[in-house]
């Protein structure tokens, strides 16, 4: 995301600032002249991933420039970079409220309300950066990944589509639409696009993740474990689902043991997840723990049932009728 704000933030600054030194030529020299920081600095901090030197300055900045609407825009890019979602909300907003046409403005607002699980505010706000610029391949990558998280795979694929059309560089919006194709069962597309988007970035978490979670649904198990191995190593603290999917993976194979560690850390990790204990169930009968198979199913048929997935419920039913009698788990 990094990237993706400070590409279209630095264009879309120029412009804005062009617009406003055209309206108030004299006022807007004037005061940058007076001003002991200049944006051009904060700027430079930003590009050099100083997040916390380049919100100092425009602190300095924005308290002799409050309705400077590109500082403000850096500002929020800079804290939503630090993980400062709420603050860099804030900026965005006051942004908007100086500058209602500023089309980068809504851009990034889209990306960080999407941080926020606000998926309603940031649809809104990609549809009105594409309004304001139907030819923005960044707006487009970024509705379709709110698309994405409220499962409208068929248009998140439009708008990825529409992104690559448009030109939109880099080895995320290749990795994005070869998860989508994967969901909606364009898996010969999907494999194309992730090939693309690690080819472009080997290290790409995206396509690591996409491409692992396209070969467990092709059996590919040794390879996605690579993969989902991988990706686990780049970012520990932030793979918890890919622990699960390594996990399941594992259990495929019959590795039961090293199953049982992925989804021990997945369990610990995401304690309400039925799937969890689902597939620790099946790495501790594979170890011959009868007992602690029988204890995971009950957790994860309970979890079900709480969930209102009685199919899923029930199929726990009959694993734990088969545990009981000693004979093998049905496959999932």
């Amino acid at each position: 995301m990094l990237v993706r704000r400070f590409q279209a933030g630095v264009v879309a600054a120029c412009i804005v600032l062009l617009a406003l030194a055209t309206a108030q030529p004299h006022a807007g020299a004037a005061a940058l002249a007076d001003a002991p920081v200049t944006i051009e600095q904060a700027r430079a901090a930003f590009k050099a991933r100083n997040y916390h030197d380049a919100i100092a300055l425009l602190d300095v900045f924005i308290a002799a420039h409050p309705r400077d609407p590109n500082a403000l825009v850096l500002r929020g890019d800079a804290k939503a970079n630090l993980g400062q979602s709420e603050a860099a909300l804030k900026d965005y907003n006051a942004a908007i409220g100086i500058a209602p046409d500023y089309q980068y403005a809504y851009v990034t607002r889209c990306e960080t309300r999407l941080q926020l699980d606000d998926s309603t505010g940031a649809l809104a706000d990609c549809d009105t950066a594409i309004r304001l610029d139907a030819n923005d391949a960044l707006a487009y990558e970024d509705r379709g990944d709110v698309q994405f998280q409220r499962e409208a795979y068929s248009l998140a694929l439009a708008d990825y589509d529409h992104a690559i059309a448009l030109g939109r560089p880099g080895a995320y919006v290749y990795a994005a639409r070869c998860d989508t194709n994967r969901l909606v069962g364009n898996r010969e597309r999907a494999a194309s696009d992730c090939d693309k988007a690690l080819t472009l970035d080997p290290k790409s978490r995206r396509g690591l993740w996409a491409r692992g979670r396209l070969e467990i649904v092709d059996k590919q198990y040794p390879r996605a474990i690579g993969d989902l191995t991988s990706y686990i190593a780049q970012d520990d603290k932030h793979s918890d689902t890919a622990y699960y999917f390594r996990g399941l993976t594992y259990n495929r194979i019959g590795s039961y043991r090293l199953a049982l560690t992925d989804l021990q850390t997945y369990v610990g990790r995401a304690p309400t997840d039925p799937d969890g204990y689902k597939e620790r169930a099946i790495a501790r009968y594979g170890l011959g723990d009868k007992d602690g198979a029988l204890a995971d199913l009950g957790e994860a048929q309970n979890g079900y049932r709480k969930d209102g997935q009685t199919a899923d419920a029930d199929l726990i039913g009959t694993w734990i009728a088969a545990v009981r009698a000693g004979t093998p788990i049905p496959p999932p």
